[in-house]
């Protein structure tokens, strides 16, 4: 794999699991509490999307931007299911739409930045 590719994945990888590790904590941490719950939500799942985004395009895998999208939603809706089973945590519907809406907003830079080159 040449290394754009691995950076692309290695970064969808990390971001990933460090949403799940952060999403599972009792708490958020200090520095992240002063942000908005819905703004915090979508401008992380926006860096998700975009990312995925990215790494599709590096793979070669077609409609690129919707796979991104399409996996950062998914991700989305996983870790609200997981924090469902995960006290103090709660599921909340509008979180999820708040990370599909921050995803669709990156994978939306993305394409823009793309035909723009």
């Amino acid at each position: 794999m040449h290394a754009p590719r691995s950076l692309s994945v290695a970064l969808v990888v990390v971001l990933s699991v460090g949403y799940i590790y952060l999403g599972t904590r009792p708490h958020n941490p200090e520095m992240v509490r002063a942000v908005p719950d819905k703004l915090l939500h979508g401008g992380a799942y926006a860096l998700l999307g975009l990312s995925a985004g990215s790494a599709a395009s590096a793979l070669g895998v077609p409609g690129a931007p919707l796979v991104g999208w399409g996996y950062a939603v998914a991700h989305g809706v996983l870790l609200e299911v997981i924090q469902y089973f995960t006290p103090p945590r709660s599921a909340e519907v509008g979180d999820a739409v708040a990370d599909a809406v921050g995803a669709a907003f990156g994978v939306a830079v993305l394409a823009a930045w793309r035909r723009r080159r």
